[in-house]
C-alpha cells in the first residue's frame, strides 16, 4: 500500500515537474514511449527510493501513455468527422485522384477501440527503431506514420459515400 501511495505522489509531482521537456521529434518519442515499453514488458523497473530518476521516468511513462491514449481519441473522432462528410452530402471538386489523395491525407491510422495503449506504445517504439533517420522530424507526422501502417484503413471506407439529399 505504502508502495502504490509512492507511486501516485511521484506520478502527480512528475507532470509538473518535466512538463517543459516534453519531445517534440522522434528521438524524444523514443526516449518516453521505450520507457512504457520496458516497464510494460517488465524488462526495466525503477526503484521509488531513487528520487529524481524514479520521477524523471514516471513523468516519461505518463507523458507517452497520456499522448498516445489522446491520439486514439482524435483519430476516432476523425473518423466519426470523415464518415458524417459522406452522410450530410459533401463532396470535393475534382477529378477522382485528387479528390482520392484529399480524403486519404485527412484520414489517419484506424485504431480499433480495444487497442491498448502499450500496444500502441509498442507499435510506435518498433517504428521509430526501424525508420531512424526519420527521427529529426516531428512526432506527429511520425506517430502518424507508424500508427497508419500498423492500422490501416480498409481501402473502401477510404472515401466517404455522397447520400443525395431529396
Amino acid at each position: 500500500m505504502r508502495i502504490l501511495a509512492v507511486l501516485l505522489f511521484a506520478c502527480a509531482l512528475s507532470s509538473a515537474i518535466y512538463a517543459r521537456d516534453f519531445p517534440t521529434d522522434g528521438n524524444g518519442l523514443l526516449d518516453y514511449c521505450g520507457v512504457l515499453v520496458a516497464v510494460g514488458d517488465s524488462r526495466t523497473s525503477f526503484d521509488p527510493s531513487s528520487g529524481d530518476k524514479f520521477s524523471e521516468k514516471m513523468g516519461q511513462l505518463n507523458w507517452c501513455a497520456g499522448y498516445l491514449g489522446a491520439l486514439q481519441d482524435i483519430h476516432i473522432e476523425r473518423e466519426v468527422n470523415l464518415a458524417m462528410i459522406g452522410i450530410v452530402g459533401v463532396s470535393l471538386a475534382g477529378p477522382d485522384k485528387a479528390k482520392d489523395y484529399a480524403f486519404d491525407s485527412l484520414r489517419g491510422p484506424c485504431i480499433p477501440d480495444q487497442v491498448p495503449i502499450l500496444q500502441l506504445a509498442r507499435v510506435l517504439v518498433k517504428w521509430l527503431r526501424e525508420h531512424p533517420e526519420r527521427l529529426h522530424e516531428p512526432r506527429s507526422i511520425l506517430t502518424t506514420a507508424a500508427l497508419k501502417g500498423a492500422f490501416p484503413c480498409a481501402k473502401e471506407a477510404a472515401k466517404p459515400t455522397t447520400v443525395k439529399r431529396r
